[in-house]
């Protein structure tokens, strides 16, 4: 680059850019990127990694350098696939509760973001999301029902506050390269025995705090459970709210509270099935979710 395009480069970043992105629209002055309207951020991708530029093709990548806070306002429904990645500079994002997805790779490599909180009514992270990026510390909400692969994957991350009272099952590869045993997670104090016994939550050095009922804001139900008694399987009634979710967790615990089984539902219209095998006997309770209500009921296996 010659220093004529050095120089107007820093020049232009002094006023204000912007544009629309989708139905959205964008801006940037004094070093912060507003988005604001309503409607879905459109997916983006790396923008020319043959030629070694590994940043976002979104309009506001050419402003990378210049990008300190983002803000995604009221009325976004989601964070589009590769819509900050390489954006270095970034070192604050403030997202709006209407935001529900954040998508693939969002924000990663962006080695200047420490600190996220992310909002309740966030149900998805996406593959990749935070992956490089400089993460200390994250906040999950409890309204998570979905986490990508090495969607947290970040060297340097060494606290997360997991709000959901139920530990979501997923797989080790989303927290890909987090040292586990020296990362705190801070979780409900009523839930701390669960996130011992769950898989992959169980590795990190688990504290318990308290935790404000309308930031859990998970309501309960009553599951039906049938046949009931039980021996060896039986089936779950599929609560009508719950009929077109697409990502649900089904849980069981034995009668001490230990969690035995933990599975994502993929719901497609068709009642689930519990299998536990003929030798599982006694009373179980059978939790399902999708982190912002649960349904609750038991079973007997003869």
């Amino acid at each position: 680059m010659t220093l004529l395009a050095v120089l107007g480069l820093s020049i232009s970043s002094a006023f204000a850019q912007g544009g629309t992105a989708g139905p959205l629209t964008w801006n940037i002055e004094n070093n912060t990127l507003t988005i604001s309207g309503s409607g879905e951020m459109p997916d983006y991708e790396i923008k020319d990694p043959f030629n070694n530029c590994f940043w976002t093709s979104a309009p506001w990548g050419d402003y990378r350098g210049s990008i300190k806070t983002v803000v995604i306002e009221k009325g976004v429904v989601n964070i589009g696939e590769f819509s900050f990645f390489g954006c270095g500079t970034i070192n604050s994002i403030d997202i709006a509760s209407s935001v529900a997805k954040i998508g693939r790779s969002a924000f990663c490599l962006c080695h200047s973001l420490k600190l996220v909180v992310l909002p309740h009514d966030v149900t998805t992270i996406e593959g990749g999301a935070f992956c490089d990026s400089g993460l200390s510390s994250i906040t999950l909400p409890s309204s998570i029902t979905s986490i990508g692969y090495a969607a947290l994957s970040c060297s340097e991350l060494t606290s997360v506050t997991n709000l959901n009272p139920i530990p979501l099952a997923i797989n080790s590869d989303v927290f890909e390269y987090v040292n586990v045993n020296a990362c705190t997670l801070q979780v409900p104090n009523q839930s701390v025995a669960a996130y011992q016994r769950a898989e992959v939550w169980k590795e990190f050095n688990i504290v318990g705090i308290e935790v404000d009922v309308e930031e859990l804001r998970v309501e309960s139900g009553e599951l039906r459970v049938f046949p009931n008694p039980a021996t060896g399987s039986c089936s779950i009634g599929m609560p009508d709210e719950f009929l077109y979710e697409s990502a649900l967790t089904l849980s069981v615990y034995d009668a001490s509270g230990k969690l035995v089984r933990q599975t994502t539902l993929n719901n497609n219209g068709e009642t689930p099935q519990l299998q536990l095998g003929l030798e599982a006997k006694g009373m179980y309770m059978v939790v399902l979710s999708n982190g912002k209500k649960e349904y609750r009921g038991k079973v007997v296996f003869n």
